[in-house]
């Protein structure tokens, strides 16, 4: 080992766990071979080397999944490469269900992975029962078998990597603790460590249940928490066969590994116990912590039932280790937003061991290249607010989050910890009509309205919930009458000072060099073309805009913003999201109950389309801009936070002649998607363009600023109708019921899948929206000749299909 650490390198990585590991390797694999990977112990000793080396092929997304793919085909090439042995082998892996309801959750998954080019089958008990026998298939309905699933051995595969990594010029020292982050000025410069400082252009954080706390010292918020995970391990089993699959017994909450003629069985339980850094030792490295065998002893019982044979075999194992889970499941990857070249990868939520060879690659390229190689805008670190830095939050929501790993996953599920940590200035109000909250970002938004004598409560299902009829009356409400929502949750930013105008036209692809009081609808690209944000701009003032962008984004779009501004110009930036209450007040009878509010002509020829501005309404001063994500006449109304509850008591009671109600978001959703609106993270990210989404006609490549993406822009409209375009479809059969990443057929084909999916109350059926991939330009005509279908819990349902909306394609009613 080295004695001495060098002064500078061009990439540190903090955390020698099979992450770490795999982002030294791809990086040295990828020519940069002056990388520093530092443990602080010894290589795998936090998490790694205690987990169960499951490594799946399915993911929750088509990105994940071919993340996945590449690890087994690494861990697969690794010992030839490297000769160390990982451990790898593919014994495929099995997934039970209890209930049909369960099995539709499956059926669902498995309709999807095929999309994703997963190999995967729905089984019926019987063939459960043959791929692992002995075990009780009684109370089984059927499940799922993944043939190409596999497992590896976590140390020797981190060695593996490692040594990879060494062999292609990167440096891994341990015994090497990094106590400090280096930075100047919004950039990062190094790591100052417990044998001196290390001059570096970039660092990446993976050091799994320490990354929180480390990076916490930059400002830098990683909503991760450690949990306290269970498994034990058999005494030998007599004719135990090493190829048996994987088994996840999801509705008892456990898995089973063959483990060298040993059963590794493991538990996600409904009771799990947060692990606050205060309870793990300085030097905690390859130990356990005290295990309580009440806590689990309900789910060996299940796991006994499920496989008797484990009644005769004894226990020769009982562990309880960390590992690191986050808010929502998935993962925090990615570079830190408002500090240049600070990277992380960690979070792994128990299943860092399937993931690490894929996000080794993707986070390799990302460094290199500064930008991620594909959208992962699910595990981009930069979806994290500042709130959920806090620990008690943190501490109350991993816990379910755990819970969620082996729980249905319902449609419409809403996480029920940490709840109530933002509320608009209406939310008691709202409340008292009904409401039903639901949770974004932290904000509390109506989602629907319980009417008198309803419980405000979810009742999940794959069918119609039971908030199905009353969202149904909000949406009908909005396209029959005037409805209004909460829209306060939007981030809200005011650019001002004389060089706005020269960074916003820089950024949007539209032209903002408008007369004071337009809007306009834009998309921030990136030098690929590929699309940032997607958001208004309204000019309220000579040099003063107001940005109003989606508040799960609201990080990213900070950051971008804030990091564009160039050092010679002059541009004051701030938040002023908690500044405004916002109602949207939308529908055919939106301008005759607004008029009533106020003396300011509100007719089309005085207040048009895309305008806005200040004025008086219902008793307080407020800006109100005429816009729609409904596809409506109406208006978006901001009030003073000190003023919104008056204004909304003022709406509710004008309200009353006109048969105005609150619409919850899930009546907004389905009236957008009536209207073809897109919506980013879902419809659009990253990776997609303006042509291929059905926005070009947004940008303005000839205005006199260029604005960043257009060269790239200029040749995606140059090239002509893409082979990949965003369509509607809706259903023919009123019954079934869509969500997303329901396969799109043509023809019998697939050729993509819903990245939306929602029930449109006034067209009679559910819609969706999602890409169709072709061999040829997807134009109205090639749409036309197709028979086309989504398959939906194993059938196929025939859908008309449009590349313009199925509701008011002409935008006349939001213009009159």
């Amino acid at each position: 080992m080295m004695s001495t650490l060098p002064e500078e390198v061009q990439v540190v990585i903090i955390g020698g766990g099979i992450g770490g590991a795999s982002i030294a390797y791809h990086l040295a694999k990828r020519g940069v071979s002056d990388v520093l990977l530092l443990e602080r112990d010894r290589l795998t000793c936090g998490t790694t080397w205690h987990a169960a080396g499951l490594v799946g092929t399915l993911w929750p997304t088509k990105n994940m999944t071919q993340l996945g793919a590449y690890s087994h085909r690494l861990y697969q090439e690794l010992e030839a490469e490297t000769g160390q042995a990982t451990g790898y082998k593919r014994n495929g892996s099995i997934s039970l269900a209890q209930t049909t309801a369960r099995l539709e959750e499956l059926t669902r998954t498995a309709e999807m992975a095929r999309v994703f080019g997963v190999e995967v089958e729905v089984v019926g008990p019987k063939r459960l029962g043959e791929l692992y026998p002995s075990i009780d298939t009684s109370d089984l309905v059927g499940g799922l078998h993944l043939p190409k699933d596999g497992q590896t051995n976590p140390i020797d595969v981190t060695m593996a990597l490692a040594k990879g990594a060494r062999m292609n010029g990167a440096t891994v020292r341990e015994g090497i603790t990094v106590t400090r982050i280096l930075t100047d000025g919004g950039r990062v410069t190094g790591v100052e460590t417990n044998q001196g400082t290390i001059r570096a252009r970039k660092v990446v954080l993976t050091g799994g249940m320490w990354s929180r706390d480390l990076a916490k010292q930059v400002g830098v918020v990683l909503p991760l928490f450690a949990c306290e995970h269970y498994y034990v391990v058999t005494e030998p089993i007599p004719g135990l066969t090493s190829n048996l699959p994987i088994m996840r017994d999801l509705d008892h909450g456990v898995y089973f590994k063959e483990d060298a003629g040993k059963l590794l069985i493991g538990f996600f339980e409904d009771n799990a116990n947060p692990l606050p850094m205060s309870k793990v030792p300085a030097d905690f490295s390859f130990g356990q912590l005290p295990y309580e065998i009440e806590h689990f002893e309900k789910y060996l019982e299940r796991a006994m039932i499920r496989y008797p044979v484990l009644e005769k075999i004894g226990i020769s194992t009982f562990f309880n280790g960390p590992e690191s889970f986050t808010t929502d499941n998935q993962h925090l990857m990615g570079e830190a937003p408002l500090l240049k070249n600070f990277f992380v990868a960690c979070g792994f939520n128990s299943r860092g061991i399937g993931g690490a060879g894929g996000i080794g690659k993707v986070m390799a390229e990302w460094i290199d290249l500064g930008y991620p190689p594909m959208d992962v805008w699910e595990s981009d670190c930069r979806r994290a607010m500042p709130f959920q830095g806090d620990e008690t939050y943190l501490e109350n929501r991993v816990a379910e989050a755990l819970e969620r790993s082996y729980a249905m996953h319902w449609p419409y599920y809403q996480y029920r910890s940490s709840r109530g940590i933002r509320k608009s200035p209406f939310y008691d109000r709202l409340v008292e009509l009904g409401a039903v909250h639901g949770e974004v970002a932290g904000w509390e938004r109506p989602n629907w309205y319980a009417p008198m004598g309803v419980k405000p409560e979810y009742e999940y299902s794959y069918g119609r919930q039971n908030w199905f009829p009353y969202a149904a009356q909000e949406h009908n409400n909005v396209r029959e009458n005037v409805g209004f929502y909460d829209l306060t949750s939007l981030a809200k930013f005011k650019v001002t000072g004389r060089d706005a105008e020269t960074l916003l036209q820089r950024l949007c692809c539209a032209d903002v060099a408008v007369p004071v009081g337009k809007l306009v609808y834009t998309q921030w690209l990136n030098e690929r073309g590929g699309i940032e944000a997607d958001l208004t701009v309204v000019k309220m003032g000579e040099d003063e805009f107001m940005i109003a962008t989606p508040c799960g984004s609201h990080v990213k779009d900070w950051s971008w913003l804030l990091t564009h501004v160039a050092k010679e110009e002059n541009v004051e930036i701030t938040d002023i999201t908690d500044q405004f209450g916002v109602i949207a007040l939308q529908g055919p009878n939106a301008r005759a109950v607004f008029q009533t509010m106020t003396e300011q002509d509100l007719s089309n020829e005085h207040f048009g389309f895309g305008t806005g501005r200040w004025m008086n309404a219902g008793g307080v001063r407020l800006w109100a801009q005429r816009i729609s994500y409904v596809g409506e006449l109406g208006w978006e109304i901001y009030i003073p936070v000190q003023d919104a509850l008056a204004f909304l008591d003022a709406l509710l009671e004008t309200g009353k002649s006109f048969g105005l109600r609150p619409a919850g978001m899930h009546a907004v959703d389905a009236l957008r998607m009536e209207k073809g609106f897109r919506h980013w993270g879902h419809d659009i990210v990253y990776e997609d363009n303006l042509v291929d989404a059905g926005l070009a006609f947004t940008a303005k490549p000839n205005k006199n600023t260029p604005f960043i993406g257009r060269d790239a822009f200029v040749d995606q409209k140059a090239a002509g109708i893409g082979r990949k375009r965003m369509v509607c479809f809706l259903l023919e059969n009123s019954e079934p019921l869509l969500f997303h990443n329901e396969p799109i057929l043509m023809n019998g084909k697939p050729v993509g899948y819903l990245t939306s999916g929602n029930y449109a109350h006034h067209l009679g059926a559910a819609i969706g929206m999602g890409y169709v991939s072709a061999d040829e330009p997807v134009t109205a005509e090639f749409i036309a000749k197709g028979r086309f279908a989504i398959q939906v819990n194993g059938r196929p349902e025939p859908a008309k299909a449009s590349l313009k909306p199925f509701y008011d394609p002409t935008s006349e009613r939001m213009r009159a």
